[in-house]
């Protein structure tokens, strides 16, 4: 960009182009939100049959591209903003450097040069100082000066800054400051130019798994570019509690609240403290760019070749699936693997309104996380829920069976909103944790079995504490935090960490061990301590493994009398050989006794629970 250019630039121009595709970011997204809370929520809830279930595909797809259409409209309008800014920015430069020159009595030329008359004390011969041309730095350093050679321009200039004649420091400020502002702008166009000509979809109307990858690269290349450039975006604090966030949150204007979903959805997706709908908006992007990629890396994995061959009578692995399994078999498995729990998340998705579930909030996603991944998923919109559970699945979990926790979580809702009908439920399914990828050696002294619940505490406070700062306190909401298995480890855990969880109720589900002797150090009162154990083989030999393995303190778990909890009744159909993940079951279309009970302790309706033994915890 030359001088002249500059000059004659009005960025408020393109204050036009930020509004057009504001709207029509602004567009999409009304498009698609209506399209999935009210046309496919009320088709999901009224209507069914087959040709039903393909006319809300539809709808999903056509809500998926208008998802698309906001997605890229919000980077374009982001990227524009920030060059406008940019541009702004080095406009005002040129200008107060104009305004000096005229202040100083000195011509800047058509070249950005700065043209000074004779001035300054007069010699002997009655002479004043000569007058001169003075070009900006940046000026020099792209070439412009017309000399070759560096040493004498740097010279050249350190005679001019000292010269006798006072108008020539003035001119060389001036000249380098117009030089500065030049510079800015070239590189704010140079910047912008190529990330702006990348942000062009296919001329067809599908959208397709390419062209969300494709989005994935475009929001870091818009990242990049506004890094470059400086771009004035206030950053989140560092390490900032789940209020400090908040505040943080509050305090952005609307537009650059767009720009840090557009820019860094997995900034806004995992701070906890934020509004739902804004971590679900970001979360859901993030999500669809991951299906894209990994879906374009699974295609690219040759074809599997025929595992066996026949040699004469014997059939043996063939040398050219042994070769390919080496090289793809793992990659192959792990990226099918991530995307059956993306599947399971879009079939959580594409069951609201059936049976009166409600919206789910996509609080936390990563599939290419170190471990198992991360899915936080809630039924219902935590910050309006007048009862929030907060679920941690237990060993093996991982983003390839996250499903079942999610359909349980939809039973727990559907069960809890029978108990309260009159208030708000949302249950959440938390899933930011590496559990143990089995259940270990049932014998003592197998190493550090607390490891993973020390690791994952806490996460599980941090986002418990950014629940409650989101719904506006501790008085907003009943919340209960649940943990099945090894989770009921996790949430143990981080009741011993820095002043414990903030919860009415703790609830566990087959529970080897929470990290504590008795119910009463869980920091809620043993009277709203509450443990479920199946009879199942599989139940016991996870609750009295974690025994052998240390999991209790003192040899002490949770459905242990001495322990002092509310023991729950787990029913009859938990006796099965396998009853370890029962809890959640149905039983001809009504909730079970232990799905019951633990949904009457989601709503705070204890006298609706059923006990083995009388309420809070009375030793047998």
């Amino acid at each position: 960009m030359k001088y002249q250019t500059l000059a004659a630039l009005e960025p408020a121009d393109l204050d036009k182009l930020v509004d057009g595709y504001r709207a029509a970011s602004d567009m999409g997204s009304h498009a698609k939100d209506k399209l999935n809370d009210k046309v496919a929520f009320k088709m999901r809830e009224y209507l069914s049959g087959a040709a039903a279930q393909a006319a809300t595909r539809q709808v999903g797809k056509l809500s998926g591209n208008f998802h698309y259409a906001q997605a890229q409209c919000g980077l374009i309008r982001t990227n524009i903003q920030f060059l406008k800014e940019a541009l702004e920015d080095a406009r005002k430069k040129l200008k107060d450097a104009l305004a000096s020159a005229e202040t100083e009595g000195v011509k800047v030329n058509p070249d950005g040069s700065v043209t000074y008359p004779a001035a300054g004390e007069k010699d002997g011969d009655g002479k004043r100082p000569e007058g001169g041309t003075a070009t900006g730095k940046s000026a020099h350093g792209a070439g412009l000066s017309g000399s070759a050679d560096k040493q004498l321009e740097a010279l050249d200039r350190q005679a001019k800054y000292h010269s006798d004649n006072p108008k020539a420091v003035k001119a060389q400020e001036i000249a380098d400051d117009i030089a500065a502002a030049v510079h800015a702008a070239t590189k704010a166009d140079q910047t912008y130019a190529p990330v702006l000509r990348r942000l062009k979809a296919d001329d067809d109307l599908n959208v397709s798994n390419t062209d969300w990858a494709d989005t994935k690269k475009d929001t870091a290349a818009s990242r990049k570019a506004a890094d470059e450039i400086g771009a004035d975006l206030p950053s989140p604090p560092k390490d900032g509690s789940p209020k400090d966030n908040k505040s943080w949150w509050d305090g952005l204007s609307q537009d650059d609240k767009d720009s840090y979903i557009a820019l860094r959805p997995n900034a806004v997706g995992s701070l906890d403290g934020l509004p739902s709908d804004a971590r679900d908006e970001a979360n859901r992007m993030k999500l669809a760019e991951t299906k894209g990629t990994l879906e374009n890396q699974l295609s690219a994995i040759p074809k599997e070749p025929e595992k066996h061959t026949r040699v004469g009578d014997v059939w043996t692995t063939s040398a050219d699936w042994r070769k390919w399994n080496e090289k793809y078999g793992d990659r192959k498995k792990a990226l099918n693997n991530e995307l059956k729990g993306i599947d399971a998340i879009q079939a959580r998705f594409d069951k609201s309104g059936k049976k009166g579930l409600p919206q789910a909030y996509l609080l936390g996603f990563d599939a290419k996380g170190e471990g198992d991944g991360k899915v936080i998923l809630a039924n219902g919109n935590p910050d309006e829920a007048k009862h929030t559970v907060v679920h941690v699945p237990g060993t093996t979990t991982n983003m390839g069976n996250i499903g079942g926790t999610l359909n349980s979580m939809d039973a727990l809702w559907a069960a809890s909103h029978k108990a309260e009908p009159n208030q708000s439920v949302s249950t959440i399914t938390w899933f930011d944790y590496d559990p143990p990828d089995d259940i270990p050696q049932y014998v003592p002294n197998t190493g550090n079995t607390s490891k993973w619940a020390e690791d994952g505490a806490p996460a599980l406070q941090r986002f418990v504490q950014g629940a409650e700062t989101a719904q506006g306190g501790a008085d907003a909401s009943h919340t209960t935090v649940s943990g099945h298995s090894y989770g009921s480890t996790v949430v143990g855990q981080a009741t011993k960490e820095h002043g414990g969880l903030p919860a009415d109720d703790i609830m566990v589900q087959g529970s080897p061990g929470m990290q504590v002797k008795e119910a009463k150090e869980l920091g809620v009162g043993p009277e709203h301590v509450w443990s479920v154990a199946a009879p199942a083989v599989d139940d016991t030999a996870v609750r009295e493994g974690g025994r052998l393995m240390g999991l209790g303190d003192s040899g002490k778990i949770p459905n242990d009398p001495p322990f002092g909890a509310n023991r729950m009744d787990p029913g009859d159909h938990a006796s099965s050989l396998f009853g370890h993940s029962s809890y959640w079951d149905q039983q001809g279309g009504e909730p079970s006794k232990s799905l019951n009970s633990m949904a009457n302790v989601a709503v705070g309706h204890y006298d609706n629970v059923d006990l083995l033994v009388p309420r809070f915890g009375e030793n047998e």
